[in-house]
């Protein structure tokens, strides 16, 4: 515990923790409080805010590189400082922490690659749009329309001949709609499953990633024991299943039993689910 105080840093409201092109020798996890993002590029405006649970630095740290924003703490915040020499043994000990870093750099490179497909898509539409002339384009005659004649009467057909057939196609039946269902807790609380989507990640927000949980269990989760992805619900057609994601620490139980990571556990009406101390009863809405 002793390790554990020398390596807390607590940082007033208003204060920077580091700043852009600051060399990077540690990274930090958030315990309390809230910490913003800056790009001098992008201005006052955070490009993040980050909170407990939260970790940043970790780029410059794994690059060894000068920081690539600067972080200032958006209010009284507390940090677990964790030094380049550190971090090996901390991911040995909780891989939660190795898997988060990598979910992290995942999401950060996609969303460079869909902000890059984007630039480079807008680029060939304004390449490919034909040049406009200040010229005022000549004006064409004015050709004078034919007078509208009277459509001929069409045809009777003759009394002996049978109806076309319908081409009409009846319709296909349609499949049966999935059961609405709801996560009820004891304390009043409940997350209805909208049926029209098929999977449903359950855990707490991370800004950091990007990840806003379908079914956020965060704020009856007062000893923090669930994982940002911690698992999800899977509809197959009427038929509900439960699947715990990689990195869970806490466990995903189905009537007090532990699922297995990755494997799809089938789930019904009055089952009972524990996502790491937070428990509720599986019911139709």
């Amino acid at each position: 515990m002793e390790t554990l105080s020398a390596l807390t840093l607590d940082v007033p409201a208003g204060q920077f923790v580091f700043r852009e092109g600051d060399a990077g020798q540690a990274m930090f996890i958030i315990e309390s409080g809230a910490v913003e993002l800056f790009r001098a590029a992008r201005g006052a405006e955070p490009v993040a805010t980050l909170g407990p649970g939260d970790f940043f630095g970790e780029m410059a740290m794994l690059e060894d590189r000068p920081r690539f924003a600067s972080a200032s703490a958006r209010e009284a915040t507390r940090l677990l400082r964790i030094e380049r020499a550190q971090l090996s043994d901390l991911l040995r000990q909780n891989i939660e922490i190795a898997i988060r870093i990598m979910r992290a750099l995942a999401a950060r490179h996609r969303r460079s690659e869909e902000q890059l497909g984007e630039a480079l898509g807008e680029l060939a539409r304004l390449r490919s749009a034909p040049a406009k002339s200040p010229a005022a384009a000549p004006t064409r005659p004015a050709v004078a329309k034919p007078a509208a004649t009277r459509p001929a009467a069409a045809k009777p057909a003759p009394a002996d001949e049978p109806p076309p057939p319908s081409l009409a196609v009846a319709p296909a039946p349609a499949a049966p709609a999935a059961e609405s269902c709801v996560l009820r807790h004891a304390g009043g609380e409940s997350f209805a499953l909208d049926p029209a989507i098929e999977q449903f990640l359950v855990g707490r927000p991370d800004p950091a990633a990007g990840i806003r949980p379908e079914i956020d269990l965060s704020g009856l989760d007062a000893t923090r024991s669930l994982s940002r992805r911690h698992a999800k619900l899977v509809r197959q057609g009427r038929l509900y299943f439960v699947r715990e994601e990689t990195g869970t620490v806490n466990g995903t139980f189905v009537n007090g039993v532990r699922v297995k990571t990755g494997v799809d556990v089938p789930i019904k009406p009055g089952d009972s689910l524990r996502f790491g101390a937070v428990e509720v009863l599986f019911t139709a809405a």
